[in-house]
């Protein structure tokens, strides 16, 4: 069987693959369509693939994703044509946990501040400071990384809410409201938390409406996807200081263009989508492609197989 992957993941993994008795065929990432059809049963990768033409590839049956997310692919063609596709669901959750931990902290301690007075050389004490204990958090989203951060975040003696579509109770979570029940709690929380992947429903989830349910002084963070945010609406909250600052590794446009307001607000910390980054990324990044390639040859037990019908 044929695998396909781009030049940088092939040095990074081409070893791995073919050890395992796959002939590995490459495609480069400034020509990705120089060929019509590589020919390959199994083609691997992450947002790249949206620039490949993969609805060419003839005898393209499996996807395996080294990404999360999957809204960058024409799943409408993928499920019409019976292609089975996994993401790296599950294999991101520590280190964006700990990053969620860290937005939280840079805009408390107004991390932007401390910096600009070590640039400047200037000793500036100050005699207000935020602090994370004793805060409510509500993850919107309960899934594998809310719930590594969540994990993260009890040792700050916080309350730790969560929300899913029913309210159904998930560990280590305080309390899990339902979609009912999510705007009337919203206006209790110091800390909302995006968690959500990117689908239909999930569209602007935190809207201007929902902003304006927030109470005064609230912190958002963002390491989901930028579109389950309205980003218009998020900037007029920050402005207006209903949100107090925001910590933002995710946009609706990426890059986040340079007229984007948020580059300007010193209560806006900017990352350029690297929460999911740590010591160990390669062995995370191809941990589910490389079981599903190996579940390919023998049992079928293949690992975060998408439901098309969620959407993740």
């Amino acid at each position: 069987m044929k695998v396909l992957t781009n030049e940088g993941l092939a040095r990074k993994f081409g070893e791995e693959i073919t050890e395992l008795g796959y002939e590995l065929v490459t495609y480069s990432e400034k020509n990705p369509n120089e060929k019509e059809d590589y020919g390959e049963d199994v083609l691997i990768g992450a947002i790249n693939l949206k620039d490949l033409d993969y609805k060419n590839h003839k005898n393209l049956k499996y996807i395996f994703l080294t990404s999360v997310g999957i809204d960058f692919l024409d799943l409408d063609y993928i499920r019409e044509n019976n292609i089975i596709l996994s993401n790296n669901n599950g294999a991101y959750d520590d280190p964006i946990a700990e990053w969620i931990v860290y937005g939280l902290l840079q805009v408390e301690k107004n991390d932007m501040l401390n910096i600009e007075n070590q640039k400047r050389k200037e000793w500036n004490r100050r005699t207000k400071g935020f602090n994370l204990y004793g805060k409510k958090a509500l993850f919107l989203g309960t899934g594998t990384i809310a719930v590594a951060a969540a994990k993260r975040l009890r040792g700050f003696e916080m309350e730790l809410n969560g929300f899913n579509t029913d309210g159904r109770k998930v560990e280590p979570f305080d309390n899990v409201y339902s979609i009912k029940e999510l705007d009337e709690v919203i206006s209790e929380m110091d800390y909302v938390i995006m968690c959500l992947p990117h689908t239909s429903k999930t569209y602007h989830f935190l809207n201007e409406d929902r902003f304006n349910k927030l109470k005064e002084g609230t912190v958002v963070v963002n390491i989901s996807r930028g579109p389950t945010v309205d980003e218009d609406a998020l900037i007029k909250a920050l402005e207006s200081g209903r949100v107090k600052g925001a910590s933002l590794d995710v946009f609706e446009e990426e890059p986040l263009p340079k007229s984007s307001p948020l580059w300007d607000m010193e209560n806006v910390y900017i990352y350029p989508h690297i929460s999911f980054i740590s010591e160990d990324l390669e062995k995370r990044q191809f941990s589910t492609a490389y079981h599903n390639l190996k579940a390919l040859q023998n049992d079928g037990d293949f690992r975060n197989i998408v439901d098309f019908d969620k959407g993740y």
